[in-house]
This record gives C-alpha cells, structure tokens and sequence, in this order.
C-alpha cells in the first residue's frame, strides 16, 4: 500500500464516500458537536467566520482519516482474500 516512489491515489469512489463523509460530519459539527448556535450574533465577525472555517477544516480531516481507515481495512481484506485463495 504505502512503498517507497509509489504515487497516492484514490478512486472515484473514495472521493463520493470522502464527500459523503464530510457533509454528515460537517453538519453534525455545526449544528451538535461544536454548539455553533450558542456563539451567533446578527453581525458578521471574523471570529465567527475563522470558527466555521475551523470547524469545517477539522472535520475534512477527519473524514479524511476515515477514509484512510477504510482503505487500509479494504487493503488487509483483499490481501486476505488474494492468500486464502492462492493457498486452496
């Protein structure tokens, strides 16, 4: 998975479930996790605004870990899968 000059790249369909990902923990950061509600004021300020771009910064992040996660687990399992079938 990870050599030495090997390129990093992801498929169509790691970039919808990383998108997917990222509209749901978004949206539950914004409006649950981080209590964003509790802070609002008519006015726009920059700490208002530096507080979402920070919300939505650590939540790409985390929905980049878990897509990392998923693609390591899929790896094992087709690694599994590719030993258990050349051993029969």
């Amino acid at each position: 998975m990870l050599k030495k000059g090997t390129r990093f790249e992801m498929s169509i369909m790691y970039w919808v479930i990383l998108l997917g990902l990222f509209l749901f923990i978004s949206y539950n950061n914004l409006f649950f996790g981080w209590s964003i509600q509790n802070y609002l004021t008519n006015k726009i300020e920059f700490e208002i605004f530096s507080r979402y771009v920070f919300i939505l910064f650590t939540s790409f992040i985390e929905s980049f870990i878990y897509i990392l996660f998923i693609r390591f687990s899929v790896f094992i399992f087709n690694r599994a899968f590719i030993k258990q079938t050349k051993s029969e």
